[in-house]
C-alpha cells in the first residue's frame, strides 16, 4: 500500500487560525509518501524515513507488546512515533494486531523546509489506519488542522476552525502577478509547538483582531494588482507583529529591501517568507546568503 499527501504554505492568519480566523492556505506541489508492507515477523515495526535526496535520515525498529511500543534508540522522533502509534491504536483497535509492518516514508522536499513533514505523515498514517486525521492530529500535535486540509487539495483553500466544526472551502485565489511572488527559505526551521506556546503567552484582544484579519484575507484573495496585494500583506504583518510581540522579519533581516514587500509565514522567524519583486530583485537575498529562492508557481498550487 502506498499513500501520498501534499505539504502546505499558510499565507494568512498565522497563529490566529488557532482561534477561529479564516486562513488562506496553499497546498504545496511537494509531498510526502508512505509505503506500507507486511513482514513475517510478528509484533515488529520497521521504520525508515528518506529525505528528498534519497538519503535515510531516520530508521528505527519497534517491538509491539500488548499496547506498548519499545525501541532501542534514544531520540525525540522515536518517542514521537510511539505517541502516534498509541493514538492510532486508541482510534482503531484493530491495527498492529496482525503480522509485522514495514513503513517507508519519502519526502519530496527537504525536511528542514517546514512544508508539513508532520502533517503529511499524520494524514498518510490516517489513510492507512482508516481513521480521522484530525482526531489523530488532536491526540499528537494538536494544531489548527489547516495543514491536514491541504494534504489532498490541489488548489488554494480558505480554512476556518470553530468550536463546533472545520470549514474548508476552495478558493479562487489566482493572482495575475504570480511572476512577482517568491518564497525564500530562511534556513531556520521553526518548532511549531514552541511558536504556538509563544503566541498563547502574548495574545491580546483576539476577538477584536480576528474580524480585521478575516477582512484582509478576503481582500487578498480578491486583489487584482501587486500594489494592492503588497499593501494588504504589510497591514497583516503589523497586526500579527503586535499580537505576538515579535518584529516582522523584514525589520530584523531585510530592512534595506526597497523593491517590494516581505511577509512572514507560519511560525515567524524561520522556514519560508513571501517576497514580492522580480527575478532581478532576488539577487538582494542571494547576496545575503539566502539561496533557496522558489518562484510562487513552482512551490504551490
Amino acid at each position: 500500500m502506498k499513500y501520498s499527501s501534499n505539504g502546505k504554505i499558510l499565507l494568512t492568519s498565522e497563529y490566529l487560525v488557532l482561534d477561529g480566523a479564516k486562513a488562506l492556505a496553499l497546498p504545496s506541489k511537494f509531498s510526502q509518501s508512505l509505503e506500507i508492507n507486511q513482514i513475517e515477523k510478528k509484533n515488529k515495526i520497521k521504520w525508515t524515513s528518506y529525505d528528498y535526496d534519497g538519503e535515510v535520515w531516520f530508521n528505527e525498529t519497534f517491538i509491539i507488546s500488548e499496547n506498548s511500543f519499545s525501541y532501542k534508540g534514544n531520540n525525540k522522533f522515536s518517542e514521537k512515533l510511539v505517541t502516534i502509534f498509541k493514538a492510532i491504536k486508541k482510534l482503531n483497535k484493530s491495527v498492529f494486531t496482525d503480522l509485522g509492518i514495514d513503513f517507508k516514508t519519502r519526502l519530496g522536499f527537504s525536511k528542514d523546509w517546514g512544508l508539513g513533514t508532520s502533517s503529511t505523515l499524520i494524514n498518510n498514517l490516517s489513510l492507512w489506519a482508516k481513521i480521522n486525521p484530525y482526531d489523530l492530529l488532536d491526540l499528537t500535535f494538536n494544531g489548527s488542522g489547516y495543514d491536514i486540509a491541504c494534504c489532498d487539495k490541489f488548489n488554494p483553500i480558505v480554512y476556518q476552525k470553530t468550536k463546533d466544526k472545520r470549514i474548508i472551502e476552495n478558493s479562487n485565489f489566482n493572482p495575475s502577478f504570480k511572476e512577482n511572488l517568491f518564497f525564500i527559505y530562511l534556513g531556520n526551521k521553526q518548532n511549531t509547538s514552541e511558536a504556538i506556546k509563544n503566541y498563547r503567552s502574548h495574545k491580546n484582544a483576539i476577538k477584536n483582531i480576528i474580524p480585521k484579519i478575516n477582512s484582509i484575507c478576503s481582500s487578498i484573495i480578491k486583489s487584482n494588482t501587486l500594489t494592492e496585494f503588497e499593501k494588504l500583506i504589510l497591514e497583516h504583518e503589523k497586526i500579527i507583529s503586535k499580537t505576538i510581540n515579535l518584529d516582522p522579519i523584514k525589520n530584523i533581516l531585510f530592512k534595506d529591501y526597497q523593491s517590494g514587500a516581505i511577509k512572514s509565514l507560519g511560525a515567524w522567524g524561520g522556514d519560508f517568507i513571501l517576497v514580492t519583486g522580480n527575478k532581478q530583485n532576488m539577487k538582494y537575498f542571494a547576496e545575503k546568503g539566502y539561496n533557496e529562492i522558489i518562484p510562487y508557481k513552482d512551490l504551490v498550487y
